[in-house]
């Protein structure tokens, strides 16, 4: 992960929005995905090549399902199979009745899993022409910035942990970093790419495995696998 300070905002603009509030919005995709109906069955494979001419998957990485969604948006999810099987989250001990509040938790000390792992799943979502714009500027804003671990309660929540670039087909798309911290100490961590400058529209979500952290590294590597052949 890209070193920044403990607590820093990476971009300070009128009206920012902080990073713990921004994560309740900005994984609609994510949440359309997985509870909004599918209209139609697609060919994860003719999309993928039809949007950024990639023929290949990358390797270990197989289609799980493709679809287009009621909101007109269609998607592809590809599963690394030789990821092992994610643990379970954590079950968080509840307080006794008259305890009182819950301990305060020291979130920046969660234990990490294996460092330099690649995406357990990618999410490609692709908007139609009349949300993309809507979209991008959403996930993307640049009122986008890095939240306070201090702010995260002691049950847990989303955080926007950094902002940054990649290198692809000549461009350098932006990604996007959330941690969801879960009750119990373990987490989740989400990355959104910003591919429209190959097709319109286009985003792809990378999550990584249960308390695995984020690996810039490993991401890269996913996108050139995915270049033009």
């Amino acid at each position: 992960m890209e070193a920044r300070a403990e607590g820093a905002v990476v971009r300070e603009r009128p009206g920012c929005v902080l990073g713990i509030a921004f994560g309740i919005m900005v994984l609609g995709s994510l949440i359309a995905f997985l509870w909004l109906p599918r209209t139609e069955k697609r060919d994860g494979g003719q999309l993928i090549e039809a949007w950024i001419g990639a023929r290949e998957l990358p390797a270990g990485y197989e289609i799980r399902e493709a679809a287009k969604l009621i909101g007109g948006q269609e998607v592809v999810k590809l599963a690394n199979a030789a990821a092992p099987a994610e643990k379970p989250r954590a079950a968080g001990a509840k307080p006794a009745k008259g305890a009182g509040p819950m301990p305060r938790v020291d979130w920046g000390r969660v234990a990490m899993g294996a460092p330099d792992q690649a995406p357990l799943t990618l999410l490609f979502v692709h908007y139609p022409e009349n949300r993309s714009k809507s979209e991008l500027a959403r996930l993307f804003s640049e009122k986008l910035s890095v939240g306070r671990l201090d702010e995260i309660p002691e049950s847990g929540g989303r955080m926007l942990l950094e902002l940054g670039t990649l290198a692809w087909e000549g461009a350098n798309p932006a990604y996007v970093l959330e941690r969801n911290f879960e009750v119990g100490g373990t987490f989740k961590d989400i990355v959104r790419v910003n591919l429209s400058n190959v097709e319109p529209g286009l985003v792809l979500n990378a999550e990584w495995s249960r308390s695995e952290p984020f690996s810039k590294a490993r991401l890269q590597a996913v996108l050139d696998a995915l270049r033009r052949r």
